[in-house]
């Protein structure tokens, strides 16, 4: 498989459209992670690239080769897709082993390859096992083992991870596609959390309304997001009403450079910043600020700033923030992205 292509697909169920138009181009060996919120469209995006469900319109390509389109489908079987879901779904009357081999061809040297896999995904010592016996993270391990038995060109990861809590759930993400990328598998991860989408992705989609408002490298998407709504579906931001003259953008924080990627016309506009491009001093050039609010949180604090009638919340360092009453000032480091004011 090379680059997979995804032009134009639609999909209803119902009156409902879920996907509209989506348009994507996943480079070989790549990791795409899809951001969104619950019902924006991932899911059913990712079961129309793996064949589980037919597209009305548009066209599915791996390379040259199309897999579906109005009037081509191609099964998922013949897809060379691995596919693991939200729950592992493993079958709970099979060991490990009887679980990877499952998904094995009839005419393969199993043996060998089950222990390949218990091997590549850190299950070594545990193929007599039942799913019953292993952990949360243990289990994952073994939907992937089995998802990548075959040796697809493609794995598809449906939010695999969402019932272990944060850390594992990170941690365990990243292992895993640090065994695709060993092995030059292409993966797509859909998931709903921005740091596991910006630590493991070569490019991030994020979807809102079955629509792909952005696609690009995620540090692209982070800093210089291409709408307000992404900004918000990425991380904290902060919004404030400006003024935009040449490639700089006039607003409570003073005035700010603008990102490369943003160009709005010069007039009214909305300017965002992320909250760690506010930098507090305690003297110095830059916007007077009181810290009006502080609440200890233990690595960092809360601190709310009043900047003459606005007030500014932000999450400090607990070594470095400012105690209750402290006046100084605040400087933004970094540029700023900016957007037409919407029409009232």
């Amino acid at each position: 498989m090379s680059h997979i292509t995804i032009a134009d697909l639609h999909k209803h169920y119902g009156a409902t459209e879920v996907l509209r138009g989506v348009e994507l181009r996943i480079p070989q060996g790549s990791v795409l992670a899809l951001l969104g919120p619950s019902g924006c469209g991932k899911t059913t995006l990712l079961r129309l690239i793996a064949g589980f469900e037919p597209l009305e319109q548009g066209r599915i390509a791996f390379g040259e080769h199309v897999m579906a389109s109005p009037t081509v489908f191609v099964p998922p079987e013949r897809r060379g897709i691995g596919y693991v879901p939200q729950e592992g779904t493993l079958f709970p009357h099979l060991t490990v082993e009887g679980n990877i081999r499952f998904g094995l061809p009839r005419h393969a040297d199993r043996r060998r390859r089950i222990a390949e896999v218990l091997a590549l995904t850190g299950l070594d010592g545990l193929g007599r096992r039942y799913p019953h016996e292993l952990s949360g993270g243990q289990q994952q391990r073994v939907a992937l083992a089995r998802a990548l038995a075959p040796d697809p060109a493609l794995v598809l990861l449906d939010e695999p991870f969402n019932a272990l809590d944060l850390d594992l759930r990170r941690s365990m993400c990243e292992d895993v596609i640090g065994v695709l990328r060993g092995t030059g598998t292409t993966a797509i991860l859909v998931t709903h959390d921005p740091g596991e989408a910006f630590a493991v992705s070569d490019q991030l989609a994020v979807m809102q309304g079955g629509v792909i408002m952005q696609c690009a490298h995620p540090e692209t998407v982070y800093w210089q997001p291409a709408s307000p709504a992404v900004a918000r579906l990425t991380g904290a931001a902060i919004f404030l009403p400006g003024q935009c003259r040449a490639r700089s953008a006039s607003c409570a924080l003073g005035a700010l450079p603008l990102h490369q990627n943003a160009t709005p016309p010069d007039g009214a506009v909305v300017v965002m910043v992320r909250p760690e491009q506010v930098q507090w001093q305690a003297d110095g050039p830059g916007v007077p600020a009181r810290v009006v609010h502080r609440s200890f949180r233990g690595d960092h604090t809360l601190v709310g700033l009043a900047l003459g009638d606005m007030r500014l919340d932000l999450r400090m360092p607990s070594l470095s923030a400012p105690p209750l009453d402290a006046h100084g000032s605040i400087r933004i480091l970094g540029a700023c992205m900016a957007w037409p004011e919407p029409a009232a």
